[in-house]
């Protein structure tokens, strides 16, 4: 998150532990936007769902195959902990895979043809991963190209930075719409006022932002929701989520 020590490992699962409780209506926002998302198979590829910490068990449950895929060794063990019980109610078979899924994604997606794809806070991450912002940004960019004619979505970091709790205005707005295109345009369709500026506007956000490069992410004009998540009270995540159908995405 703020990070690399924060991205995973025996601290993230400590920190999402302690902070769960705080974290919860952003969970809950992305929660509601997981109900208005319609996958097309009974199987999904979980990419990077770590512990799942912050996803709903109510989507996994229409789900007849979940497969978590992680390279955490802690992530079977907690998301069973966190999900199992209510993946047990339904029915819904839950296996783990360990590796790295952007490193074998061609290969998970010729394994498992019939499954919709969700990346669960792992695209925002992949800045981390690499030597330098513009070759991550350009294997953001293609995610799009190799997932093409298949049912996806992803929750990842947009951006991220200090914010002053002060300022907070008193009724925050935490989650809002905005199409791939509006970000591109860096303006926001409804306002005609700087997308950015506003959505560091809505949670006091102050100094230098870091931009994880996720804006190419998803096809242009693809409808998202963006949702702040205070990941401590003097730092904050604006999170994209979004869903692209496998008729779209042949587009």
């Amino acid at each position: 998150m703020a990070d690399r020590d924060t991205t995973g490992g025996w601290l993230w699962h400590l920190r999402a532990f302690f902070r769960r409780r705080q974290w919860n209506p952003t969970t809950e926002l992305i929660a509601e936007w997981l109900d208005g998302v319609q996958p097309a198979h009974r199987e999904l590829l979980l990419i990077g769902g770590s512990a799942g910490w912050m996803m709903s068990s109510r989507w996994l449950q229409q789900f007849e195959r979940v497969v978590l895929i992680d390279i955490d060794p802690y992530a079977p063990t907690l998301f069973r902990w966190n999900h199992g019980r209510a993946l047990k109610q339904s029915s819904t078979r839950l296996e783990f895979l360990q590796c790295d899924a952007l490193l074998d994604l061609g290969a998970l997606l010729n394994t498992y043809p019939n499954a919709s794809i969700f990346f669960d806070n792992l695209l925002g991450q992949h800045v981390y991963r690499v030597p330098d912002f513009d070759r991550a940004e350009n294997d953001l960019n293609k995610i799009a190209q190799r997932l093409a004619g298949r049912d996806w979505g992803s929750v990842h970091d947009l951006f991220s930075g200090p914010a002053d709790p002060n300022t907070l205005p008193a009724k925050p707005i935490m989650s809002f719409a905005a199409t791939q295109s509006a970000l591109g345009s860096n303006v926001d369709g409804v306002t005609g006022t700087p997308l950015h500026r506003r959505m560091l506007d809505q949670v006091g956000g102050v100094d230098e932002w870091m931009d994880h490069v996720t804006s190419g992410v998803f096809p242009l004009g693809t409808k998202t929701r963006l949702i702040a998540w205070p990941f401590v009270p003097t730092y904050v995540h604006w999170l994209q989520a979004g869903w692209v159908s496998a008729a779209s995405s042949n587009q």
